[in-house]
């Protein structure tokens, strides 16, 4: 009887073993033979999944995002006040734990790549108004009087660079800072427009 393959597992894996390259050499670094060696597999498996570097590239960047996204809508459906939503939602974007500290990684190296590469940068831009989206009604809930498109795309500027410091350097006072200053930036933004 013939092998039976799951492809979506496969190609998560291969995803997600680019990841650990990327994060370990940024993106300069990654060949489909790193890859490889970190999904112990044949350079020839990944050429089966992704047509070249530039396609596993963007399914990387792209699944990173997913990830990090799929976990924000599940914040979003949680029966929760607006406040408590948002500011699970602003400490999902901060590289808190293992998991986020990866995905920053794979970020940081893909935005100094999207600076010159206007494929990754559209997808940049992508993810960012994703954000901005899922903001913008928790703020306006929060903080009625506010421009709430204006404030979430002020909050992801202060997610972007709370984020860099702690994902650079991940010691627990960065991440504690972190998350003090999103507390206190929501409070501010609160009391000065209710």
């Amino acid at each position: 009887m013939p092998k039976i393959v799951d492809h979506d597992t496969r190609r998560a894996e291969l995803v997600e073993a680019s990841w650990q390259v990327i994060a370990a050499e940024g993106l300069e670094g990654l060949t489909m033979r790193k890859v490889a060696e970190a999904a112990h597999c044949t350079t020839g498996r990944i050429t089966h999944y992704f047509a070249d570097r530039e396609a596993l590239v963007l399914a990387a960047l792209r699944a990173v995002n997913g990830a990090a996204g799929d976990r924000t809508d599940a914040l979003l459906t949680r029966d929760l006040p607006a406040h408590d939503k948002l500011i699970l939602c602003l400490e999902e974007g901060l590289p808190l734990d293992t998991t986020r500290q990866l995905e920053w990684k794979v970020w940081i190296a893909f935005w100094a790549a999207a600076a010159s590469n206007p494929v990754l940068a559209k997808e940049n831009d992508a993810r960012h108004t994703g954000w901005i989206r899922a903001l913008a009604p928790l703020i306006k809930a929060v903080a009625p009087k506010a421009d709430a498109e204006h404030e979430a795309r002020i909050l992801m500027g202060v997610l972007d660079g709370l984020g860099l410091i702690a994902a650079i350097n991940p010691t627990a006072r960065n991440k504690a800072n972190a998350k003090q200053a999103v507390h206190t930036h929501v409070a501010n933004l609160v009391k000065s427009n209710s």
